[in-house]
């Protein structure tokens, strides 16, 4: 502690004691008491009272450059969030109308417990499916599924009796003994031996025997072409273009010979709907032509339409229970919109591939009369659809397809019509020129398969 001694006028007596008094630590008054000597007024005074508080100074400024460096830190992070957010929404909105795509497995109620009542109805419609197969063609194999249905039957009774649930069991045991039947209605005993299918699956498939430029122009990604199928029908090329953001179309270019083709000449052009919003228009790439008709889906609806070049004459069959309008699309990888419907044929005659709610998704084929334009038989799968990319048929089989690569795709699931069977494992490579396949058929007039790939034709050859 400093101690002054003070001398000062009479007349400063009065500033000073008002100095000490305001000027002391932690806003206190000092009172000093001084004496008179000598006509001066003399007192002691504390100087420590007036020190810098450096000690504190210190403490504050330490403090006030954390602050700034937390501010700095915190401004940096907003502008690195500013910057990431577009990203993020961008991502969440992504993700989102992915997973609309999968809505349906929750709002149709596909993972909970089916009721008993739709079980005992299915089981009722396939027990006359069976006696009308039985009666038609009677057979050791219709017997055994008499006997197999009647024991589901007494196991859905005890459900009833014993409130125990195991539906999901029978759902899949009922699939199962409806595709035998099916097979027994309409599988000839001597399938096995028809010429190309005498070996039922494919063994390989060679190299893109044509690969050319879509005579529409590669702005057309989506569509189909190929070769009139039947063997008693002239040699007809063709190709059908899609339009309205490669969702629909109403035109079929065709080609009287192979050389035509190839050289693009002598096409003509034909016009199944007035416009391609009309309600006979071509929706998605599923096309097939056979003998002279062209067979696609409806626009907009779960319907079939069929267009005869010769007679300019329209039909359509519907589909009711088929997923339509990107519900059920093939979607390995990336989505190909409007692809819930395809067309295919082959040696066993014309066939729909799409999927339905009460299979939760998967596959379905049915097989169509071309006569009468009706659905006679329906075959259920366990392949999800939107787990492939494409499918065809051959020789009475479904075949499917996914994505690998840009060039290339891989042929590794088939289901065999005629024993119900179901393979996961194989492994055939399929080349392409592009990412997207939008159509992919067999015709068993020149066994090849033909591919719409981007806006470019490919042609394959089969080997079994």
């Amino acid at each position: 502690m400093v101690l002054l001694k003070l001398v000062v006028t009479h007349r400063l007596t009065m500033i000073l004691l008002v100095l000490l008094l305001t000027a002391t630590q932690a806003g206190h008054a000092q009172r000093v008491l001084g004496e008179e000597k000598d006509g001066s007024c003399v007192c002691e005074v504390n100087s420590a009272i007036w020190a810098f508080p450096t000690a504190k100074y210190e403490t504050v400024s330490e403090l006030l450059e954390g602050c700034n460096a937390t501010l700095q830190q915190l401004q940096t992070q907003v502008m690195m969030t500013n910057k990431e957010l577009p990203k993020m929404q961008a991502t969440v909105e992504n993700i989102m109308a992915r997973k609309q795509r999968f809505k349906y497995l929750d709002t149709q109620g596909l993972y909970n417990p089916l009721h008993l009542r739709q079980v005992s109805d299915e089981l009722q419609d396939l027990h006359q499916i069976i006696s009308q197969a039985d009666k038609d063609r009677p057979t050791a194999e219709t017997q055994k599924l008499r006997k197999e249905l009647q024991k589901i039957q007494k196991d859905v009774e005890e459900m009833y009796n014993n409130n125990t649930f195991n539906l999901e069991a029978v759902k899949e045991k009922l699939r199962y003994l409806n595709n035998r039947v099916q097979t027994c209605r309409t599988i000839p005993a001597d399938f096995t031996s028809k010429g190309s299918c005498s070996h039922r699956i494919m063994s390989n498939i060679s190299s893109p025997l044509i690969t050319k430029l879509s005579p529409f122009g590669k702005s057309y990604i989506s569509g189909a072409w190929g070769r009139d199928t039947s063997a008693g029908s002239e040699e007809k090329y063709w190709v059908q273009p899609l339009v309205n953001s490669q969702r629909s179309g109403y035109q079929i270019r065709y080609y009287p010979s192979f050389e035509d083709f190839m050289a693009g000449r002598n096409h003509r052009d034909e016009y199944v709907a007035s416009s391609y919003t009309h309600t006979d228009a071509i929706q998605g790439p599923g096309t097939i032509m056979y003998d002279g008709v062209v067979y696609y889906q409806c626009y907009t609806t779960a319907e079939l339409c069929s267009y005869n070049l010769k007679a300019k004459k329209n039909n359509r069959l519907k589909l009711p229970e088929a997923g339509a309008n990107n519900k059920f699309p093939y979607c390995y990888y990336n989505c190909y919109d409007w692809t819930d419907i395809d067309l295919a044929a082959d040696s066993e005659g014309l066939w729909v591939m799409y999927a339905t709610d009460g299979n939760y998704g998967n596959m379905v084929l049915s097989r169509v009369n071309r006569e009468g334009f009706n659905v006679t038989q329906t075959w259920k799968t366990r392949l999800f659809k939107r787990s492939v990319t494409n499918a065809f048929m051959v020789c009475g089989v479904l075949y499917a397809t996914r994505y690998v690569d840009q060039y290339k795709e891989e042929v590794f699931y088939a289901f065999d019509t005629a024993t119900g069977l179901e393979d996961n494992t194989l492994s055939l490579p399929l080349e392409k020129v592009s990412a997207g396949i939008a159509n992919l058929h067999y015709n068993p007039t020149d066994m090849k398969l033909y591919m719409y790939n981007d806006g470019y034709l490919l042609s394959f050859q089969v080997f079994f």
